[in-house]
């Protein structure tokens, strides 16, 4: 929304971050046009040509998603690109993980041979559904698979068509799309050839999803969500309108961030039975029941950050004088839910700084959340223990499985020692430096939108860190108000402050490091 402008000031607080970051002033304003071509993702041709092809025949065709926002707002945007084009069969299966495994189930199969679905589009999963695509093919339904998780060559599915920026061989040079990324540049590529523009709404859904899925906010990622915020007050959605009226207004560049933040994780709730998801009917809905659909995910987003603070404070217990080299914890007293293991296992990363896993079991069998940070591969790491394993997939630093209880300890014994072997005796924590210095006086409104300009944050590109020298409680507290969770400041000592600055006049202090008294 704010417009960029020139920064003359090498003092300036965009200035300093660039500098340390190693950030092109440039590069801020890269726009759609440099978007890499979507020619250069491997079977993007055959894929939209098969999915054309239902279009153009009319063939009952079938969208698989996932139940978490990259996979809601993946099944959207498709959904709705088909539904702008004039096609009218096309429907939608969302699984609930809380019910069955991850992949392709015998749920689906039994609802696309009861529906009579000619062709399945899997979107952000498919790339580990080895046997769920070999029962589509038996029953004359093909496949074309899109997602974003790491490949294992050893076990593709035997699809009609596979869309994967991690294939082999693929061509396209920015890997870490989240699910829904992957969704949009198909929907790109075929609006071209079938001459319908993909409008804003779709990269604001693309945004929503991506930011959910922690996926680096770089490169492409950060020119989609550049490309909202900054054609804001272009957007025409009725599920953003509607959200819009329930939301505090939008007045700035931090505003639409923390605008598709906050949906981001409000369509994270409502998993339902038989297909269905309360957040996707939500955003199809017109009528007078969206009213409902969203105090019902407003209620479930209530009960789910009760459950996250409660799941938080035992993982406090848990990690409490903790020291070793990596964290495994088996749930076995059934605390954590299932839906919250990921979470869980981010939580702990963040707080110790070293790879951590988090198991327990879940319908009969053993699940398993992992999350790392650089310098660890997650999904190598359940690679090295497949033989254990009944299924794994993810990312470099987030991933999971499933394993039989009886492979339980062989996968301990195996994962223990990849880690002798990959990881040192113990943790290093690192003391990260600020990323700028100001003085009282510069946190101006220039510099506050200087950093807007550096939006979206996230991984790769966290929150920039801001040092103020020589301060105390008091002088900060004539400017700003403090964010709960802030650092305590002791009353009346000078020394230095580290921030977050999260709006003109609100900032949250990380740490506090008194001056040292004179000798």
């Amino acid at each position: 929304m704010v417009d960029a402008h020139p920064d003359s000031d090498p003092n300036s607080l965009l200035r300093q971050i660039c500098l340390k970051r190693g950030i092109s002033l440039d590069s801020l304003s890269a726009g759609l046009e440099t978007l890499p071509d979507e020619a250069l993702l491997a079977n993007i041709k055959p894929v939209a040509e098969r999915i054309s092809r239902a279009m153009f025949d009319n063939e009952p065709t079938v969208i698989f998603g996932h139940d978490d926002p990259d996979g809601i707002t993946s099944t959207y945007v498709m959904y709705q690109f088909f539904n702008a084009c004039g096609y009218q069969r096309h429907n939608y299966f969302i699984p609930n993980r809380n019910l069955e495994p991850h992949g392709i189930q015998d749920s689906f199969v039994n609802f696309v041979r009861e529906g009579g679905y000619k062709l399945v589009i899997t979107v952000d999963n498919g790339i580990s559904s080895y046997q769920g695509v070999e029962k589509l093919n038996q029953l004359g339904c093909e496949v074309v698979i899109t997602d974003h998780h790491l490949i294992q060559p050893e076990t593709l599915p035997n699809a009609h068509a596979i869309l994967n920026p991690q294939l082999p061989g693929c061509q396209y040079p920015f890997k870490a799309l989240a699910g829904v990324g992957v969704a949009l540049m198909l929907a790109r590529w075929l609006g071209r050839s079938l001459e319908h523009k993909v409008p804003l709404s779709s990269y604001f859904w693309t945004a929503v999803g991506s930011i959910a899925d922690k996926v680096p906010m770089t490169g492409l990622n950060r020119i989609i969500i550049r490309h909202v915020i900054d054609h804001w007050d272009e957007m025409n959605d009725p599920s953003v309108d509607f959200l819009l009226r329930n939301h505090k207004r939008i007045e700035s560049d931090m505003d639409v961030f923390n605008f598709m933040q906050y949906t981001s994780r409000l369509i994270a709730n409502g998993r339902e039975s038989n297909g269905q998801h309360t957040a996707m009917r939500f955003i199809l809905q017109m009528g007078d029941a969206k009213a409902e659909l969203f105090q019902s995910m407003e209620a479930q987003q209530k009960k789910w950050e009760g459950e996250l603070n409660r799941v938080f404070s035992f993982l406090d217990s848990v990690t409490a004088g903790f020291s070793s080299h990596a964290f495994i914890y088996f749930d076995d007293e059934g605390v954590i839910p299932y839906p919250l293991l990921g979470t869980g296992a981010t939580y702990v990363l963040g707080k110790l700084g070293i790879p951590a896993i988090l198991l327990k079991q879940h319908n009969g069998g053993i699940v398993c959340e992992g999350r790392c940070g650089d310098g660890f591969n997650m999904v190598e790491a359940f690679a090295y223990c497949r033989e254990h394993l009944k299924q794994f997939g993810g990312h470099v630093k987030a991933a999971g499985f499933t394993l039989e209880p009886d492979r339980y300890d062989a996968f301990l014994e195996c994962y223990n020692h990849y880690l002798a072997v990959n990881l040192g005796s113990g943790p290093t924590p690192s003391q990260e430096e600020p990323d700028a210095c100001l003085g009282l006086d510069q946190f101006t409104l220039d510099n506050w939108r200087g950093l807007e300009q550096l939006l979206p944050f996230g991984q790769q590109h966290q929150e920039p860190r801001i040092l103020v020298r020589d301060t105390r409680l008091d002088e900060l507290q004539k400017l700003f108000l403090f964010e709960h969770g802030s650092a305590s400041l002791p009353l009346g000592q000078t020394g230095n402050a580290l921030l977050h600055w999260r709006g003109p006049k609100l900032v949250k202090i990380l740490s506090f490091d008194p001056a040292a008294a004179p000798a």
